[in-house]
């Protein structure tokens, strides 16, 4: 039999659950409205999707109400608690994503004309992926479904691809018609956003994920590459000191922009001292080869060399670094070990900037 306590609580959740579903259907709704309003060059609906943004915040602040009503109410513990965890959070994420509407909106109110033919194909086709990214993760959200979360999560990294290719549309479309600075700057915020609102809707299937099993998002893993003139030495040893301090925190590789044919004897002497295998099939690598992947380097390291001069370009979402190793008495003559020591040290400062923690 069901006891009074526990058919409030569950009333209560039912009443969190529906103030969820109306906002983020209203969040949906305002950002295809949006995307709508700027290809078509629509200033009514533009305006009137600005104006249904207050809505939302009002809407968000409710369900905020409700979520503290029912922890102060309840007291809740491990599934409940992570659950009302959760919607705090994913109310942050569509209250995000609503303020990105409102401004596709406002972009769509200062364009001169309407986007060249190209990018409203890119608009529309990352609205439209966006769009169900949110829809798929609100709904694995609402329903705890684990096999619809990582749907979800598929559907919105297929955006920051589609957002590449938009980038280089806007380029072309910039360089081949004279418009004015100001619709390209908007036009590149407009594709901005909606690959921001595509990570937002990731974050909700995260939070789902979070929801039902307690599981975290796992720490982020980052892509790093050692650069210097030929791979046959200091990248080479910066990879093996990161890969030994950090094994599970990065992927770590290295290149050089003139790569020699076999790594320095000294290099080898060192690994084989310290029982670390180069396989004999592995060789110093290109800087092209290595830029030459589907996936970005989220930081590329220059030992003695400036890798974005021998890029032919650098993604928007990479660093690159230039290590001076003079600075730290490494030369010429310096033994392999003090270049190891003073690279390990140069890692764990890096390391730190990105978050990672030291494995000590």
């Amino acid at each position: 039999m069901t006891s009074r306590y526990d058919e409030r609580l569950q009333q209560d959740l039912d009443e969190i659950r529906a103030g969820l579903r109306d906002v983020g259907e209203q969040v949906r709704h305002n950002l295809r409205h949006a995307v709508q309003a700027l290809v078509q060059a629509d200033r009514r609906l533009a305006n009137e999707t600005i104006i249904k943004d207050r809505a939302v915040n009002e809407e968000l602040k409710e369900l905020d109400h409700l979520c503290h009503l029912f922890v102060v109410r309840h007291l809740p513990s491990a599934g409940h608690l992570r659950f009302v965890s959760a919607v705090l959070r994913l109310s942050v994420a569509l209250e995000r994503t609503g303020d990105y509407a409102t401004t596709i909106g406002r972009v769509a109110l200062s364009l001169s004309e309407r986007p060249p033919g190209t990018v409203r194909r890119d608009v529309e086709m990352m609205g439209e992926q966006a769009g169900k990214a949110i829809a798929v993760s609100m709904e694995a959200f609402l329903e705890g479904d684990l096999e619809k979360a990582n749907l979800g999560l598929g559907i919105a990294s297929q955006v920051a691809t589609s957002y590449k290719n938009a980038y280089e549309d806007l380029i072309s479309a910039g360089e081949a018609d004279r418009r004015p600075i100001r619709d390209l700057f908007g036009l590149l915020l407009v594709l901005r956003l909606l690959n921001r609102a595509a990570d937002q809707a990731d974050n909700g299937c995260e939070l789902t994920i979070f929801a039902v099993t307690g599981e975290r998002k796992d720490t982020k893993r980052y892509r790093i590459l050692f650069v210097d003139e030929q791979n046959a030495f200091l990248s080479k040893l910066a990879e093996i000191a990161a890969k030994a301090s950090y094994p599970d925190a990065g992927r770590f590789s290295s290149a050089g922009v003139h790569p020699s044919e076999v790594f320095a004897p000294a290099l080898n002497r060192f690994c084989q001292d310290r029982g670390i295998t180069l396989e004999t099939a592995e060789a110093p690598s290109s800087l092209h080869e290595a830029m030459d992947t589907s996936r970005h380097y989220h930081v590329v390291v220059g030992l003695g060399v400036d890798p974005a001069a021998s890029i032919e370009r650098v993604p928007s979402r990479t660093v690159i670094l230039e290590w001076d190793l003079a600075e730290d008495g490494i030369t010429p003559d310096s033994t392999v070990e003090d270049a190891y020591r003073v690279l390990v040290y140069r890692i764990r400062d890096l390391m730190s900037t990105l978050g990672i923690r030291d494995l000590e």
